[in-house]
């Protein structure tokens, strides 16, 4: 391998090697060898070319959408890596303010895509995590999931291009046919579907994304469920799955412990707090309103309307369900210092599985020295869990350990690891051991011209 020959081949395109001076955007890779070297193309052209020659070379790259580290491709091959950052690559390329969607490069951050949007003066909601700063395409690769009624990124995608790792360009979807107009309009094309190939994995660097927008909606009335006991959370989580599923709440219902909730968000949260939003025509919202306090007096909950909220969390979940990512997430990263590592579990949408899995997880973490947030979610039929683990300066070892436990003993009661930051990637792969399953993305690594070694594991 010869990091030299790489970057001379490169300069001579224009594409320079420089010493890494950001370390943000390898946050979630804390406690692996880290590149100390990163490439920054401009075009698709660049990428084929660092793509060919990192191959010829045995040079393993790392891929970053943009300086936010989310969506961040680690390889697992010997040797030192080099960054891949694609932050100069944010174009808004497309939106069809008719046909909802747009088409993005992998730099884009949710505040830039919701900026070009404000300045056409186009009224949609681009569904987003917490941070703003993030790639908008990293989101997608990493299939997070947002808060609005739009939260599964991934089903939201439409139509990706990428460059794999023999430096061929794809275009999934109805990008395969020539002239074809419905590239961001239909996601599958003809034949297997290959979108979700690229995603978690190392098969191949995306250049180009589609996405479905939603439309700002003419009502929507964002509400908190406040609890105060386990036994009432439990219940809540059970009415709450029959609401979603049923699309009466059809957003990301959100079920958080106050201790977790205040570290996150800040405010003054219950000890149980459910957050969901109601969408649609305003009579229609009225009248979901009304069965919603029929609900919270049976159960003996606090029902409160976060439109005119004044607690900081409260406004920041009334934000996320309509789009806006939270400023006062930053206040969370500054008092961890960003030493956070991110595991997020899928579990059935059960009330006595949800306050198990946040008080074990807790404990767990306690006893490691972490610290420890519990948010879980709903997507669609399946809770997720998200754990974020942070550790004192020095001590990621700490995080680690307590990571590799968590996901080995939930494993154990078969709840896995659906996105996790790339240090524990190799660890939740170990826990999807069937031969058949892992023989299939040998294959699929082989077939376009990335060797097991260098996939993402």
């Amino acid at each position: 391998m010869s990091i030299n020959t790489f970057s001379a081949k490169l300069k001579k395109l224009g594409v320079n090697t420089e010493s890494i001076t950001d370390t943000m955007p390898l946050r979630g890779a804390a406690g692996l060898a880290l590149p100390q070297k990163v490439v920054r193309p401009l075009t698709v052209k660049h990428i084929q070319a660092i793509q060919k020659i990192a191959h010829a070379e045995g040079v393993s790259l790392w891929v970053t959408p943009n300086a936010s580290g989310n969506g961040l491709q680690v390889s697992q091959a010997d040797g030192e890596p080099v960054l891949v950052d694609l932050s100069r690559m944010r174009s808004v390329i497309k939106v069809d303010n008719d046909s909802a969607y747009a088409l993005v490069e992998p730099g884009v951050s949710y505040r830039q895509l919701s900026a070009a949007l404000q300045a056409k003066r186009y009224d949609f909601w681009i569904d987003s995590g917490r941070n703003a700063a993030d790639s908008v395409v990293g989101g997608i690769c990493d299939r997070s999931l947002g808060y609005s009624a739009y939260s599964d990124n991934l089903l939201m995608q439409c139509g990706m291009e990428v460059v794999t790792a023999d430096g061929a360009l794809v275009r999934t979807g109805m990008g395969a046919l020539p002239k074809g107009d419905c590239w961001q309009l239909f996601k599958f094309g003809f034949g297997p579907y290959m979108d979700g190939s690229f995603t978690q994995s190392g098969l191949g660097i995306p250049t180009k994304i589609g996405l479905w927008i939603s439309p700002a909606p003419p009502a929507y009335r964002p509400f908190a469920l406040r609890i105060d006991d386990e036994q009432t959370m439990v219940a809540a989580v059970e009415v709450m799955r029959d609401l979603r599923i049923n699309m009466v709440v059809p957003n990301t219902v959100v079920v958080v412990d106050g201790d977790s909730e205040r570290k996150l968000l800040g405010g003054n949260p219950a000890p149980w707090n459910i957050y969901g939003g109601l969408y649609g025509l305003p009579k229609n919202v009225d009248i979901l309103w009304g069965m919603l306090n029929g609900i919270a007096a049976q159960l003996k909950m606090r029902l409160e309307d976060l439109t005119q909220a004044t607690d900081s969390a409260a406004q920041a979940r009334a934000g996320l369900m309509q789009g806006k990512p939270a400023a006062v997430w930053h206040d969370y990263e500054k008092s961890v210092g960003s030493r956070y590592l991110r595991l997020v579990f899928a579990l059935p949408i059960e009330g006595d599985k949800a306050l198990h899995f946040a008080k074990r997880t807790q404990e767990i973490a306690k006893a490691a020295g972490c610290g420890v947030t519990v948010e879980q979610g709903t997507a669609w039929r399946t809770l997720m869990g998200e754990v974020l683990l942070s550790y004192a300066e020095g001590d990621v070892q700490r995080a680690l350990a307590c990571g590799k436990t968590l996901i080995s003993e939930w494993a154990k009661q078969g709840i896995g690891v659906v996105r996790a930051d790339p240090t524990f990637h190799q660890a939740v792969a170990a826990t999807y051991s069937d031969p058949g399953f892992n023989k299939l993305q040998a294959l699929l690594a082989e077939a376009v011209g990335a060797s097991p070694a260098r996939r993402a594991a």
